[in-house]
């Protein structure tokens, strides 16, 4: 997205384990706990791995950070707003599970992407993610990755099941976004802390990823109303 000329903010929302740093081969002078201790700002945290793209780091073992207070999301909500004219989009990478935060920050999203893998067991968490998102939060529009398959076929393939038991089980809408195919550039990437993206852009991986960002786009100029819970950029989506 920002190689596309967009201006990103990525917040790591994993707040416990975080690892968008890591995986950016990023080193933060501060993060989110500071933040919500008062030591520093918003922007004092924010770092510019590229000139398009910032980040919001998280912290990893620090266990008050797995539950936020309402008081924490609030000022976590209030610091964004004053940052939404400097961005065209918002990504929040939540951490796994079904915690209090993850939930919190997908009802205050536009656009919910659930990312799942063919393992069965990872099905099953996406599904049941899914129920406890619309039992608890109310939402009813998900947008499906399949990570790490042969080919689109395949990922079809988990769409369809997943589907066809949301179907008959709740009342929910589940686009395919796209897929992402087993490429050896994507652990190669890990292991050097550089995104795929940019240190194998020519690899399957990228491509895929390519595709979802056009996805992406399409997806957010199509508007969308309130939620009625908490949502970052609120006056940006009532002004939409």
């Amino acid at each position: 997205l920002g190689q596309r000329g967009r201006r990103v903010l990525l917040i790591d929302a994993d707040m416990g384990l975080a690892n968008v740093d890591i995986l950016m081969g990023l080193s933060p002078s501060a993060n989110l706990s500071r933040f919500f201790t008062g030591e520093v700002t918003l922007p004092q945290i924010l770092v510019h791995p590229t000139p398009e793209v910032t980040v919001i780091p998280a912290a990893s073992g620090v266990a008050s950070m797995s539950q936020l207070t309402d008081a924490q999301v609030q000022d976590l909500s209030d610091g964004l707003d004053a940052l939404e004219a400097a961005y065209d989009i918002v990504l929040v990478d939540t951490g796994a599970g079904i915690g209090a935060n993850v939930r919190r920050f997908c009802a205050a999203v536009g656009s919910v992407l659930v990312v799942a893998t063919p393992e069965p067991t990872s099905v099953t968490d996406a599904y049941a993610t899914m129920k406890v998102l619309r039992q608890h939060q109310g939402l009813k529009d998900f947008r499906l990755v399949v990570n790490s398959v042969d080919d689109r076929r395949h990922a079809l393939t988990v769409y369809r099941h997943l589907t066809e038991v949301a179907d008959r089980f709740l009342d929910v809408s589940i686009d395919f976004l796209g897929h992402v195919p087993r490429d050896a550039a994507v652990p190669a990437a890990v292991l050097s802390r550089t995104p795929f993206v940019v240190g194998a852009p020519d690899s399957a991986a990228a491509q895929a990823i390519d595709g979802l960002a056009d996805g992406i786009l399409a997806d957010e100029r199509q508007p969308r109303a309130p939620t009625g819970q908490l949502q970052f950029f609120l006056r940006r989506l009532l002004a939409g």
